[in-house]
């Protein structure tokens, strides 16, 4: 039987059907003489030396600590991983790739500091980072200031490619894209037509909340509840909830970070909405959301930056990998492979001969094809051409999402 995989572009929803073509009772094998060895072996070409010149240090800048401290844990991860590859085969023209880390704690002020310091380092080439937005928004003026280049593979708020900053440069998709992808994912896929909404307060949830509420009545559904609450600060929701209750959703989107995200989907059953299902955010795409909503988590929907289940080799070759340097069998996450890539687009830069002093101009002209999709970048420093899946909890796992 066939099975739809669902990927979604920045243009709607494109249905890939996918054939899984099993072909048995072949003929039987038969035994094969090898063949003669050739008179002389083809010389093998020399292996890549690792890098041993000065290094090019680059800050890394996320939560390393506290509720969202999975965000950076897994940045690092993949970052280091690249880091570690790219030194093995030579660095870039010859010198190593190092980084210096800075725990932002997902807060804005911790963030600043993180600027400054980075800033005030003259061995920095550029910053990988951050991850949240509101510390992205809190960094980037100090950035910009001292001309020091910072690319997010994480922050995804619409408003910080309108601020103008030449030094900032985003790898992922704007929440402008998702927001009214998971509204039109509800309304069409799910066939809901009554949408509650419950959102951080932060420039992350804020954004993905203001770019989906006016969205919603284009595709032909009805916004009848919006709650938030503190991220970081609240672990009960009941009494939000009780209010969406009283609203009476067909489906509840959530515009979250992953434990709060969890703990909601939870929740919900408390108060009569257990039914009621769940379309989540990309940020929810780690193990401690499934966690912590446990049984109520059944079904729930991820719109997503990165599908672990995509069928081509240069996913699978990096799940495999993934987990043999990391000895895990929990799948990549959003972070981890948008992470990767940061150190081979400034390897591109940098040999298309780029300088601390002008990487920034040098990216522009820089395409690069990986894990994600193909990284380009417009004028203001926005991603250009992205799209987006879906992954669904079944059996207390994430998978593709099929009907």
């Amino acid at each position: 039987m066939s099975k739809r995989r669902i990927v979604v572009s920045g243009i709607g929803l494109l249905l890939t059907v996918v054939s899984v073509i099993l072909t048995a009772c072949g003929p039987a094998a038969t035994p094969t003489e090898a063949p003669e060895a050739p008179e002389e072996a083809a010389a093998e070409e020399p292996a890549a030396q690792p890098a041993a010149g000065e290094p090019i240090l680059f800050g890394l800048a996320g939560p390393m600590t506290g509720s969202d401290a999975d965000c950076g844990i897994h940045l690092e991860k993949g970052v280091r991983m690249a880091i570690d590859e790219i030194n093995a085969s030579g660095g870039v023209n010859g010198r190593p790739l190092d980084i210096l880390v800075c725990d932002d704690k997902a807060n804005p002020t911790e963030a600043s500091l993180c600027a400054q310091k980075f800033v005030s380092n003259p061995d920095i080439f550029a910053v990988m980072g951050h991850v949240n937005s509101s510390c992205t928004l809190a960094g980037m003026p100090i950035y910009e200031q001292a001309g020091l280049t910072a690319m997010s593979p994480a922050s995804t708020n619409p408003e910080i490619t309108k601020k103008g900053w030449q030094h900032f440069f985003r790898t992922i998709p704007h929440d402008g894209l998702q927001g009214p992808l998971m509204a039109q994912f509800a309304i069409e896929e799910l066939g809901a037509e009554r949408l509650a909404i419950m959102y951080a307060s932060h420039d992350y949830g804020q954004g993905l909340l203001d770019s989906t509420v006016p969205e919603v009545p284009k595709y032909g559904g009805e916004v009848v509840a919006v709650e938030t609450y503190a991220p970081g600060v609240d672990k009960d929701f009941r009494a939000q909830l009780t209010k969406i209750a009283e609203a009476k959703p067909d489906v509840l989107l959530l515009l979250t970070d992953y434990a709060e995200g969890g703990m909601i989907t939870n929740q919900r059953a408390d108060v009569g909405l257990g039914d009621v299902p769940v379309v989540a955010c990309a940020a929810c795409q780690h193990d401690q959301f499934i966690e912590l909503a446990g049984a109520p988590g059944e079904g729930a929907i991820l719109m997503v930056y990165f599908d672990p289940f995509k069928p081509d080799d240069l996913t699978q070759e990096f799940r495999e990998k993934y987990a043999d340097v990391y000895d895990t069998d929990r799948l990549p996450t959003e972070h981890v492979a948008y992470g990767y890539e940061l150190p081979y687009i400034f390897k591109l830069a940098i040999e298309k001969g780029a300088t601390k002093e002008t990487v920034h101009e040098v990216l522009h002209s820089v395409e690069y094809t990986g894990l994600t999709g193909v990284t380009k970048f417009d004028e203001t420093g926005e991603l250009v051409g992205k799209g987006q899946a879906i992954l669904e909890v079944k059996d207390g796992k994430l998978v593709s999402y099929v009907r």
